[in-house]
C-alpha cells in the first residue's frame, strides 16, 4: 500500500522505540532546499545551534534580539518538530558586557535572562538544556563544579535556582543537565562520571527538578572504545536514579582516521553504532541528536583540523547532503534498539 516503508528514515526508525532523532541547525540551513529536505525527512527534534544562547540574543547591553531563535521555533512549528532549547545558562555564553559587572548586576541579568527566555517560548519547547557543562574535575573543588561567572555570583546552588526558575516558567518543559566528555574512556572522564552522579544525587536530595542527563556526545573514532563498562555502569546509575537520557550533540571526529575516504567512513560508522547501541541498550533515552546535519556544516575543522588537511567526516550526511555510511548505521540501531527494561517504560510512545 504504501510506497515508501514506514522506517525509512531516521525519525520513523527512532520512533518506533519512542526515540525523537533530530539534529542542531541555524537559520542559515533553512535557506538551503537540499537540507531542509533533509532535515524535514530524517527528523522529528530540532535544536538551535547557537541563535538561542544568551551571548546570541543579547548582541548589546539591554537590546534583546530572539529574531533568528523565533524563525527556528516557527519553522518547527509549521512542520510538527520538536525543539530542544539550548542553552540557558553556559559559562561560554555570557555576553561580554557583563565582563566587568559585580555579581549583583550579574545575578540579576543571568535570572532575567533565563526567565525572561523560558517565558517568551512557554509550552513551544519540549525540553531545555537548563545548565550546560557545570562538571570540571580539573579545577579542583571537593563538588566538582567547574569554576564559572554563575559560581562566582551565585553559589553551588545556582543549578538548583536555574532548574527551579525554569520549571516555574516552563511547567511542561523537560529539564536537562548538559554534560561533555562524560563518555570518554580515559581515568579523567571516569572521575568526570563519578563527580556527576555525586552532583546529580545532590541535587534530587534538594528537589531540583532536574529530569534528564544530557550527553553531548562529541566522539572521537579510534579512541572511544566499542565496549565500555564503565559507561555502562554510569547509565546503569543514572537510569536507577530515575533520570532519562538524551543524546544532544554527537559527531564523531575523524581527525585520527586514515585519509582514504571509505575507510574514514566506515571507521566514523562503527563508532555511531558501537557507541548507540550501548546508551540505547543502558539508558532510557528519549531523543538522539547530531551536531549538525551534513559535512560541510560541522564545527570540527575548525576545533580539531585533521594535520592533512582533508575536511572532517563526522556527521551523517556528506556535503552534497548524500546520506553516508554513517546513517544506515544509526538507522539499523535505532530499528534494532534492544527492547529490554530500557524500551518500555509506561511514559513512552509507540513502545511496541
Amino acid at each position: 500500500m504504501h510506497h515508501e516503508p514506514k522506517n525509512s528514515s531516521l525519525s520513523s526508525a527512532a520512533a518506533q522505540n519512542g526515540v525523537l532523532f533530530g539534529t542542531a541547525l541555524c537559520t542559515s540551513d533553512l535557506l538551503s532546499q537540499r537540507s531542509t529536505r533533509a532535515i524535514l525527512r530524517d527528523c522529528s527534534i530540532i535544536t538551535p545551534e547557537f541563535e538561542l544562547k544568551w551571548d546570541a540574543v543579547c548582541r548589546s547591553q539591554g537590546n534583546l534580539d530572539y529574531s533568528a531563535a523565533d524563525k527556528l521555533i516557527a519553522f518547527a512549528s509549521d512542520h510538527a518538530l520538536a525543539v530542544h532549547g539550548h542553552t540557558l545558562w553556559w559559562h561560554e555564553a555570557v555576553p561580554p558586557s557583563f565582563d566587568k559587572s559585580s555579581d549583583q548586576q550579574f545575578r540579576d541579568a543571568a535570572l532575567d535572562h533565563l526567565t525572561r527566555t523560558v517565558a517568551r517560548y512557554d509550552g513551544q519547547l519540549r525540553s531545555w538544556d537548563v545548565v550546560n557543562e557545570p562538571v570540571e574535575p580539573d579545577h579542583g573543588r571537593s563538588d566538582g563544579l567547574r569554576e564559572t561567572r554563575f559560581l562566582a555570583a551565585f553559589g553551588p546552588d545556582y543549578i538548583e535556582t536555574a532548574f527551579r526558575e525554569a520549571a516555574l516558567w516552563d511547567p511542561k518543559a523537560l529539564l536537562v543537565l548538559n554534560e561533555m566528555g562524560l563518555e570518554y574512556d580515559s581515568p579523567a572522564a571516569e572521575r568526570k562520571r563519578r563527580q556527576m552522579l555525586t552532583l546529580l544525587e545532590r541535587e534530587k536530595a534538594r528537589g531540583t527538578p532536574i529530569a534528564c542527563l544530557g550527553l553531548q556526545s562529541h566522539l572521537t573514532a579510534l579512541e572511544q572504545p566499542r565496549d565500555h563498562p564503565e559507561l555502562r555502569a554510569f547509565l546503569r546509575e543514572v537510569r536507577a536514579m530515575g533520570l532519562s537520557v538524551m543524546i544532544t550533540e554527537m559527531d564523531v571526529s575523524d581527525h585520527l582516521c586514515p585519509r582514504d575516504r571509505r575507510q574514514r567512513d566506515a571507521i566514523v560508522a562503527e563508532t555511531y553504532r558501537t557507541y548507540l547501541d550501548l546508551v540505547l541498550e543502558e539508558a532510557e533515552v528519549l531523543a538522539v541528536s547530531t551536531w549538525g546535519l551534513s559535512d560541510d556544516r560541522t564545527w570540527l575543522n575548525g576545533f580539531r583540523p585533521r594535520t592533512d588537511g582533508a575536511p572532517q567526516r563526522p556527521l551523517l550526511f556528506d556535503r552534497a547532503i548524500r546520506r553516508k555510511p554513517a546513517w544506515h548505521e544509526v538507522r539499523g540501531v535505532l530499528l534494532n534498539a534492544r527492547q529490554d527494561g530500557a524500551r518500555s517504560s509506561g511514559h513512552r510512545i509507540g513502545t511496541d
